[in-house]
């Protein structure tokens, strides 16, 4: 019981990479797409601009997903120190049954072990819709990030002008070599936080 919050957290961990991958691994096809558009595009002859955004970054600095990773933390929190009183109830009611020794007839001892199965059942079960409440909590807080994220940079970008905007993730590099000259992060995480803030003002 005590490995299930570790456990988890890399569950959730995990699924941080593999949906921002899935959100943004279309980019490998960009120079295709622009080697075709080009040709038809009026807008092919402006000056190419491009720019990154630090997914690491906003994950330690947007005030939104530090909290849900807060949130997560207590739930898990909690729900862990649940399954371990509850494991160990079952526990003192063995430890218990077994002190009584040769007292304990064999009717018993039959009907205890089908009742401490059973309740050890019923608890993986609950460890089980636990870990898959919060994992799929996690996918939803995901997307919800993916979602602010984009309409932040639609908003951003229709002064910026950037033809690209990347992402980069220690987890997940997709750019081989990024110049922090293109870096527009702090911008994004200052962006994204005042636009919370403001949703939080008004309820």
């Amino acid at each position: 019981m005590k490995n299930i919050l570790p456990a988890i957290t890399a569950i959730l961990a995990a699924l941080v990479g593999v949906l921002f991958y899935l959100h943004f691994k279309n980019h490998s096809q960009i120079d295709k797409i622009s080697t075709k558009v080009a040709g038809n595009d009026t807008a092919a002859n402006r000056p190419l601009k491009i720019a990154y955004v630090d997914l690491d970054s906003i994950q330690e600095k947007y005030d939104y997903y530090r909290e849900k990773m807060t949130e997560f933390e207590k739930k898990k929190e909690g729900a862990d120190r649940d399954l371990n009183n509850s494991f160990q109830r079952i526990e003192n009611e063995r430890v218990a049954f077994v002190q009584r020794g040769n007292s304990i007839t064999q009717v018993e001892a039959e009907a205890f072990q089908r009742d401490y199965a059973r309740k050890m059942q019923n608890l993986e079960q609950q460890k089980a819709n636990m870990e898959r409440q919060i994992q799929e909590e996690g996918i939803k807080t995901m997307e919800e990030l993916k979602k602010k994220i984009n309409a932040f940079l639609t908003d951003y970008n229709t002064t910026k002008s950037y033809s690209y905007i990347f992402s980069y993730s220690s987890g997940i590099n997709v750019l081989f070599y990024k110049d922090t000259a293109y870096n527009i992060t702090n911008e994004v995480v200052a962006g994204l936080n005042q636009a919370y803030k403001a949703t939080k003002t008004a309820k």
